[in-house]
């Protein structure tokens, strides 16, 4: 059975579409998206196609199937990854193009702090390091914080904690995290995981609910279990308006 779920923001519309098999996969891309264009037409409205992308999310090692979506002659492109509430989503989540992406404004900003920073006082060097460059590093963090090409951000997380002290580029940089009180990435998305967890707690279940004995594990979060091979199997898609 397909499951369809729409995801709405302001004037962003996105419908993401999962099922595990690829014949019922394609069928309901079609009919789901002939529901869309349906809709806009009985609401007197038009679908952009300059601006509507969809994205077929697999494991790396699984190719891209070939579908066409289209309506009054005009197609949908297929894309690698597409951005969404300023998160670059590629097609395998690997994050890779949303890291890039943060990694040149990461840049840009430590070259900003270095400029700035003989004419400032260390309180005043902290607070736009939280303003600009620990809004940008943080925003998604829980998404990406674990890909491996997160290292960049974490070598450019350094020299700004470099640059604030004003210390050379090959100085460690554990004692000045904690001189600033500030926490590196690593620790960083930790401590994201478990804001979301505490915030989100009606999203998980406990233990207690899967096994009837009275242990002492009874009130953790219960951790699905899950194969790579059944989710090889699974297709998901993406189209957004």
């Amino acid at each position: 059975m397909a499951i369809s779920t729409p995801f709405s923001f302001a004037d962003d519309t996105s419908v993401l579409i999962s099922h595990s098999n690829l014949f019922y996969f394609k069928n309901e891309i079609k009919t789901i998206f002939s529901n869309l264009n349906e809709w806009f037409k009985n609401n007197l409205f038009s679908l952009n196609f300059s601006k509507t992308q969809f994205v077929n999310f697999t494991t790396r090692k699984t190719n891209q199937i070939e579908i066409i979506i289209d309506h009054n002659n005009k197609n949908i492109p297929i894309c690698n990854s597409t951005k969404f509430l300023g998160l670059t989503a590629d097609c395998t989540l690997s994050w890779r193009d949303h890291i890039d992406l943060v990694t040149k404004k990461l840049s840009t900003i430590c070259y900003l702090l270095r400029s700035i920073k003989p004419y400032l006082s260390s309180s005043i060097l902290q607070m736009i390091y939280y303003s600009l460059f620990h809004s940008i590093m943080s925003y998604g963090i829980i998404l990406g914080g674990n890909s491996p090409h997160s290292l960049i951000i974490f070598k450019m997380h350094k020299r700004a904690i470099r640059t604030m002290i004003g210390c050379g580029h090959r100085e460690s940089c554990r004692k000045l995290f904690v001189e600033l009180k500030i926490l590196p990435l690593a620790s960083q998305y930790i401590f994201s995981l478990l804001l979301f967890v505490v915030n989100n707690r009606n999203c998980f279940t406990p233990n207690s609910i899967f096994y009837g004995s009275n242990t002492r594990h009874r009130n953790d979060l219960h951790l699905p279990e899950a194969t790579l091979a059944m989710y090889c199997t699974r297709k998901e898609f993406i189209i957004c308006v």
